[in-house]
């Protein structure tokens, strides 16, 4: 029996694993199909649902959807630092002790 078959045969013990791993996924084992399933997060790939037969097709699929995400997500500017000026960060936001009168 190969690693990939015993892992099929933990189906609760590998879910565990996966949920930790991708905690924004919905992840579950089919006991009609015997095959594992995924729905990613929302915007993350559409309602598309992965099916796998095996753990290790699961964990590349969701792998390259996962990457695919990352790879067209906008990336974030991180908020600047203000030191007593009154001006708005790279996210246009004010700090309240920069505000005029001081906290509101």
């Amino acid at each position: 029996m190969s690693a990939d078959e015993s892992l099929d045969q933990q189906p609760a013990s590998v879910l565990a694993v996966l949920a930790a791993r991708y905690p924004h996924w919905t992840i579950w084992f089919g006991q009609a199909t015997r095959h594992w399933w995924a729905l990613p997060p929302h915007g993350q790939g559409g309602d598309m649902f992965i099916e796998a037969p095996n753990v290790k097709e699961l964990v590349e699929s969701i792998e390259v959807i996962q990457a695919r995400h990352r790879a067209s997500a906008p990336s974030r500017q991180p908020g600047g630092i203000l030191f007593g000026e009154a001006e708005t960060s790279r996210a246009g936001r004010v700090p309240a002790a920069a505000w005029h009168g001081g906290r509101r």
